[in-house]
C-alpha cells in the first residue's frame, strides 16, 4: 500500500485503524510464541493484551523509555485529548483515552508505510507486557 498523508483523518480514524493492526501484532504473537493453547484460551491472552489498561500501560512504557519520536507523540497526545462517547468498560476514562491514542499512532504508522516501526514499537511492548504479567 502507497504512503498516505494521514494529517487530515480524524485521530479517532487513525485510532480505529489502529486497534485492529495492534490486535493482529497480539494474535501473531501468540500464535507464535503458544500455538499449542486452545482458541477460547488464546481469545482470553489476547484480550488482556489489547486491554484499554493495557494499551495504556503501553504508551506510558515507550514514553517513559523515550521510545517514541516527538512526532510520535504529538500523533498519540492529539487523539489522547479527543472525547468520545465511548469507554472501556474495565478501564478508567483516562485509560482508555491513552489506548485511543497509542492506537492512534499505530494506525498513522500503518497508513503511512512505516510497518518497520510499528514492529519495532509492539516488540518492545510485547517484551514488557510479557515482563509484567
Amino acid at each position: 500500500m502507497d504512503k498516505f498523508n494521514t494529517d487530515t483523518v480524524p485521530s479517532l480514524s487513525l485510532a480505529f485503524l489502529g486497534d485492529a493492526v495492534y490486535a493482529v501484532h497480539i494474535r501473531e504473537y501468540l500464535i507464535r510464541n503458544k500455538p499449542y493453547l486452545k482458541p477460547d484460551v488464546l481469545h482470553r491472552e489476547a484480550n488482556k493484551l489489547v486491554s484499554a489498561r493495557a494499551q495504556s500501560d503501553a504508551l506510558h512504557f515507550l514514553k517513559n523509555l523515550e521510545l517514541l519520536s516527538e512526532e510520535e507523540w504529538d500523533i498519540a497526545k492529539k487523539a489522547r485529548n479527543k472525547s468520545s462517547a465511548t469507554r472501556a468498560k474495565n478501564a478508567s476514562i483516562k485509560e482508555y483515552r491513552n489506548a485511543s491514542g497509542l492506537e492512534a499512532l499505530i494506525g498513522h504508522l500503518e497508513l503511512t508505510g512505516n510497518k518497520a516501526r510499528i514492529t519495532e514499537l509492539m516488540e518492545q511492548i510485547i517484551k514488557n507486557g510479557s515482563e509484567v504479567q
